[in-house]
């Protein structure tokens, strides 16, 4: 049965359940924390059979944990395909591999970390014309990370500034005439990860080392107080194996088509 994390009690059982866990830890606890006594805010927070919690906002899904084996596996693999159906959720991230009837397996994201107290070669400065901003305003940032998309450009914008409001992570940037045109950010932090996401650089400032400095710098920084992690697809693996990161595991990733399947 899949139950709403809508109680004190539910919501410190979904954070048992993902305590420890690389990356599900930092993104899933610091969403129940500033979303969870929220509905109105589009996160939801779900348990379900077995070992296994749940988080939807929009289309994306985001499962962690195992649903139990055998004749109540295949009921609870059963019941989840007809949630996502009837939420229209079309991506799902997962911490082990899954079959569910309809879904396809995509290319895995693989998880890089650099451990508490490590610290990487920091690459050259950027350019003497940009400017680097240590709290940079959040609505140009969001333009700049999500620049197709002003309703994805919007929810990042309200759920970054929600988080750096409440003190968790941070973000950094590269202004050109007041401009950022490169940016990297903290905003899901656990007791004992900082996850590092949205690093984006300007098409016209690429190939210049900007995001390379930017990454490392604050990597660097927040390996102080914790592990850095973060994920990416397999284009990107050369890259920040090339800066020094460690791979420590993959994320499994689902698509679906609900007007095929």
């Amino acid at each position: 049965m899949i139950q709403s994390a809508s109680t004190s009690e539910l919501q410190t059982e979904f954070l048992r359940r993902i305590a420890h866990k690389p990356y599900f830890e930092a993104t899933l606890g610091t969403h129940l924390h500033l979303f969870g006594s929220h509905p109105a805010s589009g996160w939801a927070f779900y348990l379900l059979p077995g070992s296994a919690v749940l988080e939807l906002r929009g289309g994306s899904a985001v499962l962690c944990g195992a649903l139990p084996g055998g004749e109540a596996g295949e009921d609870a693999r059963e019941e989840l395909t007809g949630f996502l159906r009837f939420l229209h959720a079309d991506t799902l991230r997962t911490e082990h591999p899954l079959t569910l009837p309809g879904w396809q397996p995509a290319a895995p994201l693989t998880l890089w970390e650099l451990p508490k107290g490590r610290a990487l070669p920091l690459p050259p400065a950027p350019p003497a014309e940009l400017v680097p901003d240590k709290a940079p305003s959040m609505l140009p940032v969001s333009r700049l990370v999500f620049a197709e998309s002003d309703a994805e450009a919007d929810e990042f914008y309200s759920a970054a500034c929600t988080a750096l409001a409440h003190g968790v992570g941070t973000c950094r940037a590269l202004l050109h005439n007041g401009r950022p045109v490169c940016t990297v950010g903290c905003y899901e932090q656990s007791d004992t990860e900082s996850y590092m996401a949205a690093g984006v650089t300007d098409p016209a400032w690429q190939g210049r080392g900007l995001a390379r400095y930017l990454i490392v710098g604050l990597a660097n920084e927040l390996t102080a107080e914790r592990a850095v992690r973060f994920a990416c697809f397999p284009a990107l693996c050369g890259f920040y194996a090339q800066l020094g990161f460690l791979q420590i595991g993959k994320i499994q990733h689902y698509t679906t088509d609900w007007n095929t399947t």
